[in-house]
């Protein structure tokens, strides 16, 4: 037996995952679990509340209301470097929540092109005012890719995550998609080969769990706990 065997994994993960944040990334994240499994997911995925950070919120079926619970400890919709994108409200920063204007037009739902212009328009504003970004220190969260896969032709769906992945590698950020069905589902299948990474939940007895899913490897990570 190779007692090294989980060492060895564990190092070439973390491996993994460095050179993923050196380089920018996008991450899909799959599977049927409670909404606040993905809740919890994405506040740990937009990073350690006492560094600095910019993150991105795009919202496409949850309300402003869902924000704080989407955030991580101690962050607030009104702090400085967190930026919402929502059908609703179009895009706000923590100075134009406080006074109830608006950054840019309000995009519909049913509006594709209108959400990645305003997904990439808040990122390309930010990477300007911060003079650039530390590998990393760009969060995004899409919650969630499924409203878009079933409101639009999978071609169109494509090309948005193309256009939004170019532009977080582009400042060596990290964003992750949520899309909640079964990792083995068709639409799964069909959109991994955009991402540089899959993360899969599940939950057993009540324990959130994850595993990772990298191209070129034929098997996933081990199940941790989340």
């Amino acid at each position: 037996m190779n007692n090294d065997r989980p060492e060895n994994s564990t190092r070439t993960f973390r491996e993994r995952l460095q050179t993923l944040k050196n380089q920018g990334c996008n991450l899909l994240i799959t599977g049927e679990i409670r909404e606040g499994v993905s809740q919890q997911l994405t506040r740990k995925m937009l990073g350690d509340p006492e560094l600095s950070r910019t993150r991105i919120l795009a919202l496409t079926d949850q309300d402003r209301a869902d924000v704080p619970n989407l955030l991580p400890s101690g962050v607030a919709a009104t702090d400085d470097g967190v930026h919402v994108v929502d059908p609703e409200f179009g895009t706000r920063s923590a100075t134009t929540t406080a006074s109830g204007s608006r950054t840019d037009r309000g995009w519909g739902r049913s509006d594709l092109d209108d959400l990645q212009s305003a997904l990439c328009n808040v990122i390309t504003t930010a990477k300007i005012a911060e003079s650039g970004f530390d590998p990393a220190e760009l969060r995004v969260s899409l919650f969630t890719l499924s409203y878009l896969v079933n409101q639009h032709e999978p071609a169109a769906v494509e090309r948005f995550v193309g256009a939004v992945s170019d532009h977080v590698r582009g400042t060596s950020g990290m964003a992750h998609y949520h899309l909640p069905l079964p990792d083995d589902s068709k639409t799964v299948r069909r959109l991994s080969p955009l991402f540089d990474a899959r993360i899969e939940l599940r939950e057993t007895n009540g324990r959130p769990e994850q595993r990772w899913h990298f191209p070129g490897c034929e098997e996933p990570t081990a199940w941790v706990a989340l």
